[in-house]
């Protein structure tokens, strides 16, 4: 569009993202453009604008210099939608909206999805004021179903035309007529560029009968009136952005015409006997849990093992690890017993799941040093832990794996040991770790393990 000579120029913020906070933009007049600037983003994604309208008059609606996709509404007082703009991107809108009755009306600017962001000119273009819509039948005073134009009464063999043209600013129109006797008449849509589509329906707006060709194809069909009263035509397009004229031909071809007899009433069916109730099945019998355990032999030497440091001690200390692999959500038992004479400490580490099978990539859960009772360390419902703020009770939770670390403080002799876990029901297993890698093949209890990991090799 060119130049707009605009009545009122209005930068707006977020001030006015309510219907509540409306800026106002002044009074429509005929013939007297209304612009107003704003910006719409994340920070500012509506902004509503107040009108006010003293003689009903239609008017252009325009959103322009966009460089994204943002739309626009045309709402009355009470925020009801009279019309607005559908083109995608950042395509400018344009279409036109009429203001029936004196009063305020509503102009809402907004995203069409969040991250967009564009400047805007919002324009007003009132066209024509006192509109009349049984006067002027070529605007789009009648593009409701409450306004249409009243085209006459249909009686037999009397034509009626009507032209007019379908756009985006004027997509649909209404016409009105009147049926005094029951008849038939053939229904054309014709000398038509664009796809447009035309129905028939009666004073409730339910159909009766409309085309369906495609395309430009004239339309042509019949429709029975078999009650006389009122009845509406509606011209429309198929889609947006089609424009084309048209001229609209009813071509009553007779009268007194006989309406179908009312369908007999069907014979109700017998109702079928109520089904007979089925036996309930008996409940199933609970399986009865099955307790799983593995056992290892250890050896802690001063060759072979790695050497970190555990809770007790400062110093370095040897220690074995393994993966450990059980029913989640299931109370564990771990029993250490030390087979020449050592005292054991009992580590249970939780890692994530794609971190390397070592301690320090981990949070410690479990732990204990002494276990009484003639096992040297255990961990299980109900044992008070010997470690400060460590438990000694042991469950995991998926999604994660677990290692358990076995240390001694003695870095001279062989150290010997009895390792068991085991738990009620489900599944367990123990797998030997060095240096973060898995090595020989798991001993499992139950079912394969959790967590998707594999009994051996490299996690890593």
């Amino acid at each position: 569009m060119g130049t707009i000579n605009a009545l009122q120029v209005i930068f707006t913020d977020n001030s006015n993202d309510s219907i509540n906070a409306a800026t106002p933009i002044g009074t429509l007049f005929p013939e007297i453009p209304i612009t107003a600037l704003g910006t719409i983003n994340d920070f500012d994604p509506v902004d509503f604008y107040r009108l006010t309208v003293n003689t009903p008059l239609t008017s252009g609606i325009a959103l322009q210099n966009l460089t994204g996709d943002v739309d626009v509404a045309v709402l009355d007082n009470n925020g009801n939608l009279i019309a607005s703009g559908n083109n995608l991107g950042a395509s400018d809108e344009a279409f036109q909206a009429t203001f029936s009755i004196p009063g305020e009306y509503l102009i809402n600017v907004f995203q069409t999805a969040p991250g967009i962001a564009s400047d805007y000119e919002l324009a007003l273009f009132p066209a024509s004021a006192n509109i009349n819509v049984d006067v002027n039948p070529n605007d789009n005073s009648n593009n409701n179903i409450n306004t249409p134009t009243f085209l006459g009464p249909l009686l037999p063999e009397v034509p009626i035309s009507q032209s007019a043209t379908i756009n985006d600013f004027d997509p649909v129109d209404f016409y009105r007529i009147t049926v005094e006797q029951p008849l038939t008449a053939g229904i054309a849509l014709q000398n038509i560029t664009g796809n447009l589509d035309v129905a028939v329906l009666d004073s409730n707006g339910n159909l009766i009968a409309r085309g369906d060709n495609l395309g430009t194809s004239n339309e042509a069909f019949q429709a029975s009136f078999f009650t006389p009263g009122e009845y509406l035509i509606n011209v429309f397009q198929t889609a947006p952005g089609i424009s084309s004229d048209y001229e609209l031909a009813l071509f009553p071809a007779s009268a007194n015409i006989i309406p179908p007899a009312p369908p007999v009433p069907p014979i109700p069916p017998i109702p079928p006997l109520p089904p007979i109730p089925p036996v309930p099945p008996l409940p199933p019998t609970p399986p009865n849990p099955q307790g799983v355990s593995v056992s290892i032999e250890g050896t802690l030497d001063n060759n072979a093992d790695e050497s970190v440091r555990n809770l007790q001690n400062t110093a370095f200390v040897k220690k074995d690890d393994y993966l450990l692999n059980a029913a989640p959500n299931t109370p564990i038992r771990i029993e250490l017993d030390a087979i020449t004479g050592f005292d054991p400490l009992l580590e249970v580490y939780q890692l994530p799941p794609d971190s390397l099978l070592e301690s320090g990539q981990g949070q410690i859960i479990a732990a204990n040093d002494n276990g009484g009772g003639g096992v040297d360390a255990i961990i299980r419902p109900g044992v008070v832990s010997d470690i400060p703020g460590i438990s000694s009770e042991l469950i995991l939770s998926p999604g994660f794996q677990y290692l358990l670390r076995v240390t001694t403080n003695d870095p001279i002799f062989l150290e010997g040991y009895n390792l068991n876990a085991s738990v009620d029901n489900g599944f367990i297993s123990l797998t030997p770790v060095r240096f973060g890698n898995t090595i020989g093949d798991s001993i499992i209890g139950g079912d394969p393990s959790i967590n998707g990991l594999s009994n051996e090799g490299n996690f890593f």
